[in-house]
């Protein structure tokens, strides 16, 4: 759905709330806000701090909430333009994302955007439940777009994490893996030395590469800023493989001026200074090129 003229979407953001350390709803509210589109919170949990960095930090999950929330905005006949999912603090939540995708793909065609959020570096996040991947999977397999990295892409098909670079018909063949309509995934090392992000289209099996710059820093939230930059981008109208350039080219350099400044980094990248390119448009100029490959 694109943004018409004089007309701000409204987006079901279904992310936990992490106090402290720009994560989750502290980057998915003004990300796409200052694309023109209105942000509208359902917290999965409330973090007083997100995991990265941080210990001991006071939790609250909102397993119970959500489905209440989610009746009250059947009542006041709410139309969402996407309904955009981050991470899930329990498999039951899996199920009610799905009925409130279902609910708005009845009443408004709305666009389902899926970021499994469950792990990295080859590992599921410790509070994660065991069998949220299988859950998560079938999440994804009702989606439009999903944006897992490359530990949430091995974790949901059951296969080994890989242990370094890879072979450009292995990202291919987990690409083609995942029943989404568009796939996006996100942070990958080819064996020619290139980082990439990759989108397979289904419908007509086009497979496009984005490579970035790697920044020597792994910065907590950059996934989450990633999607909701490309979710913002689609109800701009752009094609998905246009939207990952635009994600790609504002996540590249957002976490460059970041690294640049000498902030800590488990507060996240400086997003206050990198909206403006949100804002002024200034990130469709911003240089990344795509490479279609199939």
């Amino acid at each position: 759905m694109k943004i018409e003229s004089g007309c701000a979407p409204m987006v079901a953001a279904v992310h936990d709330l992490s106090c402290v350390g720009r994560c989750a709803l502290t980057v998915v509210i003004p990300a796409l806000a200052a694309m023109g589109i209105q942000p509208v919170p359902l917290p999965t949990a409330v973090l007083s701090t997100h995991t990265g960095g941080y210990n001991g930090m006071a939790v609250r999950d909102l397993s119970g909430f959500m489905p209440e929330c989610i009746e009250h905005w059947k009542t006041l006949g709410i139309r969402f333009s996407a309904v955009y999912s981050g991470y899930l603090a329990d498999v039951g939540q899996v199920d009610t994302v799905r009925k409130l995708i279902e609910w708005q793909k009845q009443v408004s065609d709305a666009l389902a955007v899926v970021d499994p959020v469950m792990g990295d570096g080859g590992k599921l996040y410790s509070a994660m439940p065991k069998e949220m991947p299988e859950h998560m999977l079938k999440l994804c397999s009702g989606a439009d777009v999903i944006t897992p990295n490359l530990t949430e892409a091995s974790l949901m098909l059951g296969i080994p994490y890989p242990d370094g670079p890879m072979k450009t018909d292995e990202l291919i063949s987990m690409l083609e893996r995942f029943e989404a309509k568009a796939a996006v995934l996100t942070s990958v090392t080819l064996t020619d030395g290139r980082h990439v992000n990759a989108c397979r289209i289904r419908d007509t099996g086009e497979i496009y590469l984005c490579a970035y710059e790697r920044i020597p820093v792994h910065f907590p939230g950059t996934g989450d800023l990633f999607a909701s930059v490309l979710t913002g981008e689609m109800l701009r109208g752009s094609a998905p493989q246009e939207a990952m350039r635009l994600a790609t080219a504002f996540l590249e350099r957002t976490i460059a001026e970041s690294h640049g400044c000498g902030a800590p980094v488990r507060e996240g990248v400086q997003l206050e200074r990198a909206l403006k390119y949100l804002l002024d448009g200034s990130a469709q100029n911003m240089r990344a090129e795509i490479e279609r490959i199939k």
